[in-house]
């Protein structure tokens, strides 16, 4: 495993830890029986850190913890932690003193905040993953690989595709592919909170299908059968009024080498499906375009503007089981929305491991961002922590991802993303279910069909 520890001030100095520019191959049968042993069955170091605030994985829970209630699907879940207090806050005053648990853009938000707040509390490693997914992560670290310059998986059949990372675009990889529901849907919200107080919202009805989690596609089926997609995605927009109605369909590719993202929208003024071709890269998106298409879920999309540099991993406090966030019964959406950050008593923070992988722009490419950083949660290979540089190389955006383990399908499950820009005090939350039912996960299986124009068309005209 990579481990590094380096302090803040010396990050991006010349500490990364350099491997291979390329790392392409299965790992070796040695390397894989650790699965299940001394690393988790997603990969992670089962040991805990050296003064015990990191504690050893024991995976003791799979699904609803004991003496946890829960509804079930569409219904808020309830933390196992919930009573629990902070062990400490971290402030705009005292934030020197961790700095070697926090990430750059951490500290630039106290920096640029003296009302920002990280309230600090016991981490824990209590759950189990799904059998399913346990078993795909196997298979993946002896058979799957990287092609066509990292822009495509093969032999290929689901899940974590490198539990056993040993190069960035395969902890990237990871991140894309750590799905474990089949099919979701549900209703969400998005709200841009500008510096003068003012809001911008917008709300969608959103669909999504993983082929390779097709139950008809057991191990090992890869991408010979199950085809050139990893993901399918539908949206239909419900607010701003002015958006009402407008539709877009995506088609994500296994290998963008292969085949290129495809994408549809339907708008109400035109009354036509098109292709999408902006549905990418550096547009902006969200209320208030706050972040870029490609910021969605920490990062998205072909990997072709950027290079990729692996830095290892450090231990930093990430927003962690999450589960107040969305729940009604803990206060409302105002409350909730504070002027330049979230209301600090909405988010728990934990002390976890995370790889860190740098990119920075190729030469001869074009983005919005000159380099970029992203930190991904050993344990679940969630983007937990995001970071965002302008032209002149000066942190523009500073992103935070949400989770909590979801009992529905037995893995934590990506939840609100925040997005902080920097310069002008503005920041920006999606994936907002505070008002809504929660994403159902047990819907049944939509094939590749609910995601073409010929469906968008026929959905709009009921």
């Amino acid at each position: 495993m990579f481990t590094m520890r380096y302090k803040h001030n010396a990050f991006a100095a010349g500490l990364a830890l350099l491997l291979p520019a390329l790392a392409l191959a299965k790992v070796p049968e040695e390397q894989a029986q650790r699965l299940g042993k001394d690393l988790t069955p997603f990969g992670a170091e089962v040991a805990g850190n050296a003064d015990g605030s990191i504690p050893a994985w024991s995976g003791k829970w799979r699904g609803v913890p004991p003496g946890v209630e829960y509804a079930g699907p569409k219904s808020k879940a309830v933390s196992p932690y919930a009573d629990e207090k902070p062990l400490f806050s971290i402030t705009a005053e005292n934030y020197a003193q961790y700095k070697d648990r926090l990430s750059e853009g951490q500290a630039a938000l106290f920096e640029r905040y003296p009302s920002f707040r990280m309230d600090v509390y016991p981490s824990h490693r209590d759950f189990n993953y799904q059998q399913r997914m346990i078993d795909k992560a196997a298979w993946n670290a002896r058979n799957t690989e990287l092609t066509h310059d990292a822009e495509g998986l093969k032999q290929y059949t689901g899940g974590i595709a490198f539990p056993i990372p040993d190069g960035p675009e395969q902890v990237l990889w990871n991140t894309r592919s750590n799905y474990c529901h089949n099919t979701l849907n549900g209703i969400s919200d998005a709200y841009g909170v500008f510096a003068n107080g003012e809001r911008a919202h917008e709300a969608q009805d959103f669909a999504q299908s993983i082929p390779f989690n097709d139950p008809d596609n057991p191990i090992p089926t890869t991408e010979e059968v199950v085809g050139e997609y990893i993901a399918f995605a539908f949206g239909e927009r419900l607010a701003p009024p002015r958006l009402k109605g407008e539709v877009t369909v995506a088609q994500e590719p296994v290998d963008y080498k292969n085949s290129a993202r495809n994408a549809w929208q339907y708008r109400p003024d035109t009354r036509r499906v098109r292709k999408a071709p902006a549905v990418g890269y550096d547009n902006p998106d969200g209320p208030g375009g706050l972040q870029t298409i490609d910021d969605n879920e920490g990062f998205n999309g072909a990997l072709d503007r950027f290079t990729y540099t692996l830095l290892g991993k450090r231990e930093i406090y990430i927003p962690y089981h999450n589960y107040i966030l969305n729940d009604p019964r803990r206060g409302d959406l105002d409350d909730r929305l504070t002027v330049n950050h979230m209301n600090p008593d909405y988010l728990r923070y934990e002390l976890h491991r995370v790889w860190i992988v740098e990119g920075n722009l190729a030469p001869g490419k074009r983005h919005a961002y000159s380099k970029r950083r992203w930190y991904v949660d050993e344990d679940s290979w969630n983007f937990v922590l995001s970071e965002n540089f302008d032209s002149r190389g000066n942190l523009w955006r500073v992103g935070f991802f949400a989770s909590i383990y979801q009992y529905d399908i037995e893995c934590y499950a990506k939840q609100i993303t925040v997005f902080h820009d920097l310069p002008s005090g503005h920041y920006m939350l999606r994936w907002v279910t505070l008002e809504r039912d929660e994403v159902d996960y047990t819907v049944p299986y939509r094939d590749k069909s609910y995601y073409t124009p010929a469906y968008v068309r026929k959905s709009v005209k009921r």
